[in-house]
């Protein structure tokens, strides 16, 4: 395995990320590295984020729990590396470097599936503690609350990305999603 924040994992990373970018059709299925690298690219090239941001500091980790019917073995960490409108990058990331994340929000698979598709608010589901700041802080809950708009406009962004979710896929492409997923933690602990 290789070990994160060390540049053969970095490099073989972003190896990961390039091939399959190359070999995976568009949109990008929610939870894969391709998929996280195009969220990434979104973030980057939007002027209205740079705009809302400017004044938010700190990584945000998207934690999407565990669901085995849904093909999430494990959970998935995003971990999206923001300061003042710019994004440095957005990487899935072992569960100890995400939980080390500035502001750490977790929720059931499905709550982000519905939050990403707008069928719910990011701002309600972290106010009624449905996608949890953890562990919680009154400090670090105040700035996300005042840098709501921020936060809808990255949900936004995902959205944007791919509407195809994991548990959506059809048996054999599922099968090919967990193999990716286990991949993924035995070489990146991810």
């Amino acid at each position: 395995m290789y070990q994160y924040g060390t540049k053969e994992w970095d490099e073989n990373y972003a190896k990961i990320v390039e091939e399959r970018k190359k070999s995976e059709q568009k949109p990008y299925i929610v939870g894969t590295p391709e998929w996280v690298s195009e969220f990434e690219k979104k973030i980057q090239g939007d002027e209205r984020y740079k705009e809302i941001a400017k004044n938010w500091e700190g990584s945000v980790v998207l934690v999407l729990k565990s669901d085995p019917q849904a093909g999430l073995d494990n959970d998935i960490f995003i971990f999206i590396d923001l300061w003042h409108g710019e994004c440095h990058s957005v990487r899935m990331v072992p569960g100890e470097a995400g939980r080390n994340g500035d502001y750490v929000l977790e929720g059931e698979y499905e709550r982000w599936k519905r939050i990403m598709k707008k069928e719910l608010n990011v701002v309600k589901e972290l106010a009624t503690r449905k996608i949890k700041l953890v562990p919680f802080e009154f400090r670090k809950a105040a700035k996300l609350t005042a840098a709501a708009q921020a936060s809808i406009r990255l949900v936004d962004l995902s959205g944007q990305v791919s509407d195809i979710f994991p548990d959506d896929l059809e048996s054999e492409k599922v099968k090919a999603f967990k193999a990716l997923l286990k991949e993924l933690k035995t070489k990146f602990g991810i």
